[in-house]
């Protein structure tokens, strides 16, 4: 980082933040005498234990803006009349909270007046499809992870690479979502996706927009996440934890993948075929079909060990079958428990806190522990998160909030490429181990992804000021800073200290590091060496960015806000795909750029009795820095291997560009009656391309030429979006939303190739000309109100087409060129499908006192049973072969997915502690879902979809693309299974009671092989506790 930097941090380090944004909202009403209806002027109305009020002007009108998000009591006091106080005012980030008063002179009534403040089913001045959620309404949920949370709203996924709102599943979708703590955009700009491994018991309030988000947001396309944390108090502390147990247990239906009935191991076990071979005519064909092939057995493999020159391995049958147990001895099973644990602590600084302008502190701790389906080069995914959270009042206008986060994650990486990411899910390993070579190995071997660790460190600090009652700035400046490392694991100990047979000595393989040849017993894809763990990255991202905000109310009806940022981002980048034995494929990554970027916006909210508008307009300012490449010949010899060393000659290079946008947003929101509003929004929304997009130079370490190339002078990806909604409030305990959405993005970059023939030019660069519409409509019911029960519905239907501008390929011989363009479909746009999905829930609970009490004890009060159940429709596949085929696109529908969870817990009161004991159960009635996982190759995959007995329609197209799919006509789907032994299906056979056997069985379904991975994610108990209480 530049000195100059480095200087500001240090000189401004009490006013840093990422991105800065909106985190407060404002309270306003009318105080009327109770008596006559007349307004009155001149009452006060503060928030008790802040100072933070207003008085009521000539008409009895208030407005105490700029109110940090959070729950508070307010109270309004005048001279002859009694006090009014209101509990449980809620006040939401970016909205209004209206609470109008009538108060009763003392003459009256002697007494304070208290009542319990009630939020409108409707929010009338939001404009945009938002969820506004405190923690009281999430800790029920049988979750404990905020990512979590937000996922079970409508129009949002959660993937292994984190939140999609109103997008597709791809790898660069979760980048489009901004997440915001405490008004600090956390973003890892190594690939642009958000951190979000935050604790969830320093959560105070949780705001999830999912369209039409003001001009102060930058840099996203899709939605907002904004978290408000808790603040120590002044004079308690206070102790919050939540923990969470489960026991070892698998996490795959049916039999171990090395239970010796296993496809990779039966072969060369089973004493009816391991010794003589799987073609002796020991098992039928139908069983052969389902293991791997071993041809000869162990006595063929002892033959030919006779036959070749090498006389010092040798070994019986018997031996090497030994030899082949002790390789795959691998412990494939889990063994350790799953984990959450989260940990909170706030209060006054202790001895100096009263000193410091009340400085008082909330810390938290967050670990939590998923194993995963088998162990890979480390056996589950580790999550480690640390936050503390300082605040002080300078002086009663004037607050400084610093706040720090260290977090760790470790894992496996989950590509040999060097390009960042974790496995985390179940599903995502078995996709990994899906019809792809290698699969054996992969399972067997201890380090075929090599362990990665992702360390991140942020920390800012917030002035707020309040310069009068009408004018409020905020001034921020923050780091962030990311730290990646992959690597090999230990390497092997290659000592020959373990005898098979007569003095064969074998060292320790498959476990530990390998780099060169070491061939395994088992099937010819499995090896003990070589081709393994190739990621490198020791990749160093810092982010320093400042912001600087100023609100303003200005009158009743207009509050406007501006803002300025800035961001400076040192990309120290360094990745490699790297095999010491097989060096042809070896590339390495690498760049050191300093890009900058700045942003200004204006945005004005009007607040009338039947419209609340919210106006803005943000320009935007992109520089990627240095210099780069002029290409006037996309098939300029200088990118061949025989020349690209001296690339920096053979072309010139010019600055890059600077790139300006200008993003106007709206939203406006029609109140109908008290109880219905219409809302409209719409936007323009730019985002950076991820930095492999801008600055990859990626050259062979083998050939030397170039194979593929970023761009820094690409725009800044666009989204323009539209929403229209609908809010109705039912019989004031339930809200009725009905949205629909649509979005045009442009400008997004894909890799197009480039070939020279005559050049020996062959490289790849990212050109923005790919593009998407998507289109959804989302119905949401939920009540967050009443006693006994509450819950939401929600339900998103969307469908993406998306396409590409020119072609995939340009090759510089226009005969070749011409081939390609007649055979290819890469510019064709995508036939929009739809996927569904929906989520229920439904929390019951009882009250406090409830029923009989028992020796000072109600034992059926605050008893809780959450249930949460989730479906989405299964998605669309084209057989392997029709890629090109237009009437069989996607012409086969997986079955559809659902399950449910569900929290019971108890609360107890002891003392002022409040203790819960709760049980999560994970897919409570053991469902089982065929995943697309299982299958060993493409062959396996074709025998089970030959397999279904499909409608007739989709029977007859496919029979007609491949007479190999089954004549007979049924109902069945991809996802479809047998639960019983395999008996094919005649439909000659002339006893109908086995023919109706088989077809309601599904018997004559060919399973896929791998049986361990067919079947994932069986029922999962955690036990739990949550525990929180004050002190002093």
């Amino acid at each position: 980082m530049p000195k100059k930097l480095l200087l500001a941090l240090a000189a401004l380090v009490s006013f840093s933040a990422l991105a800065i944004a909106g985190t407060t909202g404002k309270i306003v009403g009318t105080v009327k005498d109770a008596e006559t209806g007349l307004p009155l002027p001149g009452v006060n109305v503060i928030l008790t234990g802040t100072t933070i009020g207003a008085a009521t002007a000539a008409d009895g009108y208030y407005v105490i803006p700029f109110v940090p998000a959070g729950t508070y009591t307010l109270r309004a006091t005048i001279i002859g009349y009694t006090a009014y106080e209101v509990t449980q005012v809620r006040v939401n980030i970016d909205l209004t909270t209206t609470i109008n008063i009538s108060m009763k002179s003392e003459v009256l009534t002697g007494e304070e007046v208290v009542v319990v403040a009630q939020r409108p089913v409707v929010q009338k001045d939001v404009s945009a499809s938002t969820a506004n959620l405190n923690i009281k309404e999430v800790e029920a949920l049988p979750i404990v992870r905020l990512e979590n949370v937000v996922a079970l709203q409508a129009g949002v996924r959660y993937g292994d690479d984190g939140i999609i709102i109103r997008g597709r599943v791809t790898d660069n979708t979760a980048s489009q979502t901004a997440f915001v703590v405490d008004g600090i955009t956390l973003r890892d700009e190594r690939d642009n996706k958000p951190y979000t491994a935050i604790s969830y018991t320093a959560i105070e309030e949780i705001q999830i927009q999912t369209g039409g988000f003001n001009a102060e947001y930058g840099n996203i396309r899709s939605g907002v996440v904004n978290v408000t944390t808790k603040e120590g108090s002044k004079d308690r502390y206070s102790f919050g934890m939540i923990s969470r147990y489960s026991p070892a247990a698998q996490k795959h239906f049916g039999p171990s993948p090395h239970d010796r009935n296993s496809y990779w191991v039966r072969p060369f076990v089973d004493d009816a075929v391991c010794w003589t071979g799987t073609d002796n005519g020991a098992w039928d064909e139908f069983t052969r079909k389902q293991y791997a092939p071993f041809e000869g057995g162990w006595n063929a493999v002892a033959q030919a060990r006779l036959r070749d020159d090498d006389p010092t391995n040798d070994l019986t049958p018997q031996a090497l079958q030994q030899l082949y147990l002790w390789q795959h001895r691998r412990q494939l099973d889990i063994v350790d428990p799953d984990y959450d644990f989260d940990v909170s602590l706030g209060g006054p600084v202790p001895v100096i806190g009263k000193a410091l302008k009340d400085l008082r502190f909330f810390a938290s701790y967050r670990t939590s522990q998923d194993m995963y389906v088998i162990p890979l080069s480390r056996d589950g995914y580790r999550d480690y998160n640390m936050q503390l959270k300082l605040t002080a009042d300078i002086t009663p206008k004037m607050k400084l909030m610093i706040e720090g986060i260290n977090g760790r994650e470790r894992g496996t990486n989950n590509n040999n490429a060097g390009l960042p990411g974790l496995f985390r899910s179940t599903g995502s390993i078995a996709s990994a181990l899906n019809r792809v070579s290698y699969i054996e190995t992969r399972m067997f071997n201890t380090d075929y992804w090599a362990p990665s660790a992702i360390t991140r460190n942020s920390i800012g600090a917030k002035l707020t000021h309040v310069l009068n009652p009408s004018t409020f700035y905020e001034a921020t400046l923050h780091y962030f800073r990311s730290k990646y490392d992959t690597n090999p694991g230990r390497p092997r100990d290659t000592t020959p200290r373990y005898e098979f047979g007569d003095g064969y000595l074998v060292d320790e393989g498959p476990f530990g590091f390998y780099a060169f040849p070491a061939p395994g017993l088992g099937t010819p894809d499995f090896r003990m060496g070589f081709g393994m763990s190739n990621s490198r990255d020791s990749s160093k991202v810092g982010v320093l960015a400042a912001k600087f905000d100023i609100s303003k109310q200005m009158g009743r009806f207009n509050q406007v806000k501006a803002g300025v940022e800035y961001v400076y981002t040192d990309n120290n980048v360094n990745y490699a795909q790297w095999d010491y034995y097989l060096p042809d494929n070896n590339s390495l990554s690498t760049w050191h750029t300093f890009p900058q970027r700045g942003a200004l916006y204006v945005q004005d909210k009007l607040e009338f009795e039947g419209m609340i508008a919210n106006l803005g307009l943000r320009l935007d300012y992109s520089h990627a820095g240095g210099d780069w490449y002029v290409i006037e010949s996309p098939f300029d010899p200088a990118f061949s291997g025989a020349k690209a060393d001296g690339i920096d000659t053979l072309l010139s290079k010019t600055a890059t560009e600077r790139k300006f946008s200008l993003s106007p947003r709206l939203g406006v929101a029609f109140p109908i009656s008290v109880n219905s509003k219409l809302y409209f929004n719409y936007g323009h929304f730019r985002q950076l391309p991820t930095p492999d997009d801008l600055f990859l130079f990626r050259r062979s370490a083998s050939t030397k030429e170039v194979v593929r190339i970023g761009n820094p002078n690409n725009p800044l990806q666009k989204t323009v979006a539209y929403e229209l909604g609908y809010e109705h409030n039912l019989f004031d305990q339930y809200l009725l939303r009905l949205a629909g959405y649509y979005k045009d993005v442009s400008d997004q970059p894909r890799l197009v190739r480039y070939r020279s023939t005559r050049n020996a030019v062959n490289y790849q660069i990212t050109e923005p000309t790919n593009y998407e519409d998507i289109r959804g409509f989302e119905f949401t019911l939920s009540k967050n109100r009443g006693n006994w029960f509450q819950g939401f519905l929600n339900y998103t239907y969307q469908v993406n087409t998306f396409g590409n501008f020119g072609f995939a390929q340009y090759v510089d011989i226009r005969s070749q060129q011409q081939i390609y363009e007649n055979d290819t479909r890469t510019h064709y746009q995508t036939k929009p499908l739809a996927q569904p999905f929906a989520r229920a829930n439904v929390y019951f609970f009882s009250p406090s006192a409830f029923g009989p009490q028992v020796a000072g004890w109600h034992p059926l009060e605050n008893w809780r049973l959450n249930i949460l159940a989730s479906w989405s429709s299964g998605a669309y596949y084209t057989p392997p072969g029709g890629a090109n085929i237009t009437e069989i696109q996607n012409i086969l529908h997986w079955k559809n997915f659902y399950s449910v969870n569900l929290r019971l817990s108890k609360t107890f009161r002891l003392a002022n502690a409040d203790i819960q004991l709760f049980m999560d159960m994970n897919n409570v009635f053991d469902i089982k879902y065929m995943s697309q996982g299982g299958f060993v190759d493409a062959e396996d995959y074709e025998r089970y979809l030959k397999s279904l007995h499909y409608p007739e329609a989709v029977g007859n197209t496919l029979r007609n693309f491949d007479a190999g799919y089954s004549p007979v006509v049924g109902d069945d789907r991809p996802g479809d299974y047998r639960t019983v032994p395999y008996e094919p299906y005649d439909p000659n056979d002339p006893d109908e009671a086995r023919k109706q056997r088989i077809l309601e069985t599904k018997a004559y379904i060919d399973m896929p092989n791998q049986e361990f991975l067919t079947f994932l994610n069986p029922r999962d108990v955690f036990f739990g506790l949550q525990l929180s209480f004050n002190l002093f």
